[in-house]
């Protein structure tokens, strides 16, 4: 082989090792938790959020759960239904304290929050579709894991930071369940809305 055949090769292989790079970076797109303050702290996706198994007096964990995926029917969320076909990625934050838990923490996602879901029935009819793989959840099992009314709790939330973040506090009262949200984000690739791609 000659060494200008050599070096077209070789120029060759970089340019389809630098295409096949770029092809990766375009399609390994996600929407993450990229900061927490208060008493939010994020973890990696934990085996178990069943009753007593991810348990703290004075944390809130969240998590990221399915990044970039398409969702194959509508979802109910406490602001409306998420259309079918839409792709987003989910986020999870979660309370289940020893004794006594009244807590605020702040989450903040690199993408716009477009649905959250604060209710039992609603986070038991997402888990399977949105839940992070290998983590268990208590889906029909625990009937108030979601928001309670307030009054007589305190369980509220907020989308802040130009709908960016959200603020979420917990009241668990003794002897009671464990607090759960869920967060749904727009999936972003290199600054573009992945929806409709």
């Amino acid at each position: 082989m000659t060494k200008s055949i050599l070096q077209r090769w070789s120029r060759a292989s970089k340019f389809a090792a630098a295409t096949a790079a770029l092809a990766l970076a375009a399609t390994s797109a996600t929407a993450a938790i990229v900061a927490t303050a208060g008493a939010a702290v994020q973890i990696a996706p934990p085996p178990s959020v069943e009753l007593n198994q991810l348990q703290s007096n004075v944390n809130l964990f969240a998590f990221n759960e399915r990044q970039c995926f398409w969702l194959n029917v509508p979802l109910q969320t406490d602001q409306g239904a998420i259309p079918a076909f839409t792709k987003m990625s989910s986020h999870f934050v979660s309370g289940d304290p020893n004794t006594t838990l009244l807590l605020t923490g702040r989450v903040r996602f690199d993408a716009q929050i477009i649905g959250v879901i604060s209710t039992t029935a609603g986070l038991d009819a997402s888990d399977a579709s949105c839940g992070a793989p290998g983590t268990v959840y208590p889906t029909g099992v625990e009937p108030n894991r979601g928001f309670e009314p307030s009054p007589p709790q305190a369980d509220s939330y907020q989308i802040i930071a130009g709908g960016f973040g959200i603020q979420v506090t917990m009241d668990v009262p003794p002897l009671s369940f464990s607090d759960h949200l869920r967060v749904l984000t727009r999936c972003e690739c290199d600054g573009d809305v992945c929806g409709g791609d």
